[in-house]
Parts: structure tokens; sequence; C-alpha cells
């Protein structure tokens, strides 16, 4: 979090660099999360790109209260439920309640996003986000919240009832394998 402050720092006096360090250091993750709500690569790369246009553009309007990477997920996921809106995708995270080139071992990666895929489906928009950015990108409740506009509260009992759906669905799964 310190050196995150400094390179914001550095961002705002116009050290290009220090910018890419964050990029570097951050859309791997962002486009991680965002891809779990759209299988167009393209589509979510333009997400990624916008929100670090977003970011870069009103850094000076960071203060930091919370971390970058928060600030950076909630323009992104403000950019995706703009754009799925304008396609009539999707109304409202909020309230409805291929890792391509990203990954180290894209064999392994395609064989999880099809079993996460398949676990996910029918799972409101609202609980993926949650689960992911709780357990994939490691996140506070407090942070959660932050980004998904929902109370630290709700986060926790989000993340319960999807972890339990979750497990439902994978006990289930091995259930059916076993006979």
């Amino acid at each position: 979090m310190q050196n995150e402050n400094y390179l914001i720092e550095k961002i705002k006096k116009g050290d290009h660099r220090a910018f890419k360090k964050l990029f570097d250091d951050y859309a791997p993750k962002l486009y991680r999360f965002l891809f779990q709500f759209s299988g167009q690569r393209d589509e979510v790369e333009d997400w990624v790109q916008g929100a670090f246009v977003n970011a870069y553009q009103n850094i000076a309007s960071f203060r930091g209260e919370s971390g970058f990477s928060t600030w950076l997920f909630r323009i992104g996921i403000n950019l995706m439920k703009k754009s799925k809106r304008r396609n009539n995708f999707f109304d409202n995270i909020s309230e409805t309640t291929e890792i391509g080139d990203h990954c180290e071992n894209p064999a392994e990666d395609f064989e999880w996003e099809n079993k996460m895929k398949k676990y996910f489906s029918g799972i409101p928009e609202l609980n993926k986000a949650v689960f992911i950015l709780s357990i994939f990108e490691e996140y506070s409740h407090n942070e959660i919240s932050v980004i998904l506009g929902i109370s630290p509260e709700n986060s926790r009992i989000i993340l319960f009832r999807t972890k339990k759906i979750l497990r439902s669905k994978i006990e289930s799964e091995i259930n059916n394998e076993q006979y």
C-alpha cells in the first residue's frame, strides 16, 4: 500500500512509468474479475482499458481513502454496468444482486474456467462478484462494499450464501460421479 501511495504521488506529478507499474500490477486482476461477466475477450479488454484511462484522467481526484485497486475495480464495474445497460444485458449489479494472455498456464485455466462457469450458472451477478472479489482477489468486505456499493454486512451474507450454493453444486456433482 505504501508503494502504491508513492506511485500515485509520482503519477500525479506526471510520471508515466509509475502508471505503467500500476497497470502491470492490476490489469490482470481486473481482467480476470471482469471476464467472469462476459465471454467476450474484446469487450473485457475495452472495460479494463477504459478503467485505466478513466483512472489516469481522474488520478488527481483519488483521495486514498481506499486502495487504488478498490477505486479501479469500482471504475471497471461502473464501465461494465454502463456497457451492459447500453446493450440490455445487465440492469444493475448492486441491485440484482478464456482467461487468455493474462494467465500462466492456459490449459489449466481453461479447465478451471469451464468448471467455474458451470458452478456459477444460475448464480446472480452480485453473488459472483462478491465471491470472486473475496476469494480470488482477496478483498476485505469493507473494500467489496466500496467496489459494489453494498454494505460490508451484505457482502458477508452474500459470500456465505454463495459458498453454500457452490458447495451444494460441487457435492451434487461428486455424488453424481460416484453413482
